[in-house]
């Protein structure tokens, strides 16, 4: 998954935004099931990290493409990570 926006807010914390076009619509129930893991970001500079996902939600877009926000614990690492960095697997 591609970040699409990265977003800090006061009440949720960080919200990292971004489309999966290839996600299969089945598949979206079984994202909620992910709460509590963690997920593998693969920095643009070419480093990696492991985020703590605590809620994710799933909207979709004028277009009926998925948008897939997914809210982490803050960590150090956060600060690195900028648009268009991928998301590759759920731990």
């Amino acid at each position: 998954m591609k970040l699409d926006d990265i977003i800090k807010t006061p009440n949720k914390g960080i919200i990292l935004i971004g489309t999966n076009l290839g996600l299969d619509k089945q598949n979206y129930t079984n994202l909620k099931g992910l709460i509590g893991s963690k997920i593998q970001v693969d920095k643009i500079d070419g480093t990696k990290c492991e985020l703590d996902v605590l809620d994710i939600s799933i909207s979709f877009s004028i277009a009926n493409h998925p948008l897939i926000g997914i809210n982490v614990k803050h960590s150090g690492d956060i600060e690195d990570i900028k648009k268009g960095t991928q998301i590759v697997r759920f731990l």
